[in-house]
Order: C-alpha cells, then structure tokens, then sequence
C-alpha cells in the first residue's frame, strides 16, 4: 500500500492514562516506501497550540465535524493497521500545515 501525504486515515490511538484506545482521524505525512508511515493526529478540539492548524474545508478531507491537525503530536504507524482511506486535504490546508511543520522541525531556533 502507497499513502499520499495529505491523505486522511484512521489510525487507533492509545490512551496514555487508562487502558484502551480509540480510533481517530490523522493525516498522512511521509510514506518513505516501507511498513511504517508517519502521520499526525486530527482532533475536532479548538486550536490550543501555535502547532495546531485548522482545517478548512473539513468535509472534503472526509471528517464528520470542523477539525484540527495537531503538527506537535508525529507517530509513526504501520501502514497495515489502515483499513480505508476517509479523504484527502485541500491544497490550501496542505499549504497551510507544511508552513506549520517547517516552523515546527526548525533545528536552526
């Protein structure tokens, strides 16, 4: 399987402080070729961080509700746990998080 950077997926999220997870909505990042992908979650919680970015035109991208792409939250997932593709980004919300992970990956601040 090839994933396209901007494509949306759901990807199972584990909880930090109980057990259990839940599957949630992120956006693929990287797919270098191999078994793994990287990727950051999207929530539909308010912007809280200078890393997060809204996006825009939600519906096309094949969420239920106004959402959030946390830039600050990278994981790495295996491409095998992808059952199905929920959409794709915008080329404007693209634009917009690929100035928020440059800002972000800075290794010169």
């Amino acid at each position: 399987m090839t994933l396209r950077p901007g494509e949306v997926v759901p990807i199972r999220i584990e909880f930090h402080q109980t057990p259990g997870g839940k599957l949630r909505p992120a956006v693929v990042l990287l797919d270098s070729g191999d078994d793994d992908f990287v990727a950051a979650p999207i929530t539909s919680r308010l912007r809280t961080s200078d890393f997060d970015v809204a996006i825009q035109q939600w519906r096309e991208a094949g969420l239920n509700t106004a959402s959030t792409v946390r830039v600050h939250k990278l994981t790495v997932l295996a491409k095998g746990d992808v059952v199905r593709r929920l959409g794709e980004r915008a080329e404007p919300d693209q634009t917009a998080l690929r100035a928020v992970l440059r800002r972000a990956l800075a290794l010169d601040q």
